[in-house]
């Protein structure tokens, strides 16, 4: 809420007050029986908004002085004491308004003339309600102001932390494809400037097409789809992959790079060279859900030194991208690897 935005809202709150207390007035017949407006607008609103700018000027010495001068420092009985020292230079200025100001316009509050005493009275018993209101409101607003840096701070901890894991991402895939096409280089294959050109255009996916927090769902799987015919070079085409979409991903977004590790573990640790055991891949979307199903066998030759950083960084990625909005389910048995995945894109 902006500077603005709280101002208005001081001055509403004085309206509705003027407007209650001449409510008030009409209500309980300060003028007669019969109410006389032309005296009412030239007495007794005049008299009221009098009565209500002490009120303020009251309040704001209060809020925007006394309160973080001496409440919010811990000097409790130094603010008592302000607060009476505010009534008692407050009480002349009551005082003056009844006793000399109001008669002059027609108006008398009270019959009898004031004391000093009486008028102190009257200054502590106009504003007793607003000494309370002026401690409630500044320590709203001051947890309501730690409550947005709070906010803001989490904000920018979960955007360091996306940007940490997504730049996570990029080097762990790209270094097994990088000695990939650099084993086909070295065997002067033909299909090396192929794959090269492949790593040119995911290179240019990850660094300009992924800046963002979503992409498009049809250019995320355009770039799994080169992933899988970059392996599959890398492969020399003795890999195989029965990768299916069903449903249409036009109009969907989805965070950029949250599938991959799912593909490169499939790659990394199955066993694909065979017809009969493919790495089996199958996208489904209905309306706004995307079902994402990956599977393969196990090759127990294959090990990872590095203890599956890939999965935790992922994992990480969708609890902070999808809180509650997607279900991952990750079997893992001695022949069979399977990541079943539901997110909600709406």
């Amino acid at each position: 809420m902006n500077k603005h935005k709280i101002i208005y809202l001081h001055l509403g709150y004085w309206l509705l007050v003027a407007v209650q207390v001449l409510l008030v007035s009409l209500g309980t017949g300060v003028l007669g029986t019969q109410i006389y407006w032309k005296l009412f607008f030239t007495i007794v609103i005049p008299v009221k908004i009098l009565q209500i700018a002490c009120s303020a000027a009251f309040f704001y010495l209060n809020y925007l002085y006394l309160i973080p001068r001496f409440l919010k420092q811990r000097n409790i009985f130094q603010y008592l004491i302000s607060i009476g020292i505010a009534i008692v230079l407050f009480t002349p200025l009551y005082y003056f308004l009844e006793q000399s100001f109001y008669p002059t316009l027609g108006w008398k509050t009270y019959e009898l003339d004031l004391t000093f005493w009486s008028a102190l009275m009257i200054t502590l018993s106009a504003n007793f309600l607003h000494i309370f209101l002026g401690i409630l409101l500044s320590y709203l607003m001051d947890w309501r102001t730690m409550r947005m840096e709070k906010e803001i701070a989490e904000k920018e901890q979960l955007q360091t932390e996306l940007a940490f894991l997504k730049s996570q991402v990029n080097p762990h895939f790209l270094f097994n494809t990088i000695n990939d096409i650099y084993a086909l280089t070295q065997k002067q294959d033909e299909q090396a400037p192929e794959a090269l050109l492949k790593l040119s255009e995911l290179l240019r996916y990850m660094l300009r097409e992924s800046d963002g927090p979503f992409v498009g769902l049809t250019k995320e799987l355009d770039y799994l789809e080169n992933v899988i015919e970059l392996q599959k070079i890398g492969q020399k085409g003795l890999s195989h992959v029965d990768f299916t979409i069903i449903g249409n991903p036009d109009k969907l977004k989805i965070a950029p790079l949250i599938l991959i590790n799912f593909i490169e573990n499939a790659f990394k640790h199955g066993i694909f060279t065979d017809k009969e055991t493919p790495i089996r891949i199958h996208i489904e979307l209905k309306q706004s859900t995307f079902h994402f199903n990956i599977a393969n066998q196990v090759n127990g030759y294959k090990k990872d030194k590095t203890g599956g950083i890939g999965l935790v960084n992922v994992k990480r990625r969708l609890a902070l991208i999808y809180p509650n909005k997607h279900q991952l389910l990750i079997t893992h048995d001695p022949l069979n690897f399977t990541v079943d995945l539901k997110i909600d894109l709406s």
